[in-house]
């Protein structure tokens, strides 16, 4: 195969790819498309068979009126022969046989046409059936066009979510990282100022119950009773007394 061969050749597959992908795309428009010409061709086949019925039923009209004709005249020539009129009776005769004529061509092209109705009834029932066959196929295929089109955003949309939860909590954790070290930062502020105001040593005095005013239940009843609580801190140890003899 030559170059220019093979050019033509991946130029064709192109084109073909790119039609394919054309018709993909606009596969549910063809659909569409497609029904609504067999919908068109399906209403000129039912006025195609609504005029075969009408010929069928003006045909059988007509047969059923040659047929009472023919009993009608079939009667009269037996009174003409009755009466002497064979004459009457000849002519009534040439009647009934061209009757007879006319019923048999127009009974042929009844039968005729009975079986072309048949045919385009059924030809039209099966049209209809395929036509609603398609149209539900049509309507799947669009909910489940509808369906992968929701999936698929839906799909993207979640990775980001997932992406921008993910940039969230890192804020969160170092906001919490910030508040925490900012937290350790004031609580050394304030334990610094305390040691250097001395307020550290009361704090430490007060919390091991040494010092200051309690306002404890006990030592406002003894307040009240007149009694105090020995103080937390020891005072001078008293002196003891030294009994001195009684003199004789």
């Amino acid at each position: 195969m030559s170059v220019w061969n093979k050019l033509f050749t991946a130029v064709r597959g192109g084109v073909n790819e790119a039609a394919e992908g054309v018709a993909d795309t606009q596969a549910l428009r063809i659909l569409d498309q497609e029904i609504r010409d067999a919908e068109t061709a399906l209403r000129r086949a039912r006025s195609d068979l609504a005029g075969i019925m009408a010929s069928n039923k003006s045909l059988s009209r007509r047969v059923e009126e040659a047929r009472a004709k023919e009993q009608k005249d079939t009667e009269s020539a037996r009174a003409a022969m009755a009466a002497g009129r064979e004459d009457l009776a000849r002519g009534l005769a040439q009647r009934i046989a061209t009757t007879r004529t006319e019923v048999q061509r127009d009974e042929a092209e009844l039968e005729r046409l009975s079986t072309r109705q048949q045919q385009m009834i059924k030809a039209v029932q099966d049209t209809e059936q395929r036509i609603q066959q398609m149209r539900r196929e049509v309507e799947n295929v669009k909910a489940n066009e509808s369906l992968l089109k929701a999936q698929s955003a839906i799909a993207t949309s979640q990775s980001g979510i997932n992406s921008k939860l993910g940039n969230a909590m890192d804020s969160l954790e170092r906001i919490r990282r910030r508040q925490e070290e900012t937290q350790g930062r004031l609580e050394a502020g304030e334990e610094l100022a305390a040691l250097e105001s001395g307020n550290d040593l009361d704090r430490q005095l007060l919390a091991a119950g040494i010092g200051g005013q309690s306002t404890s239940a006990d030592d406002v009843l003894a307040q009240i009773m007149g009694t105090s609580r020995p103080s937390a801190l020891p005072g001078p140890a008293a002196t003891p007394s030294i009994e001195r003899p009684k003199e004789g």
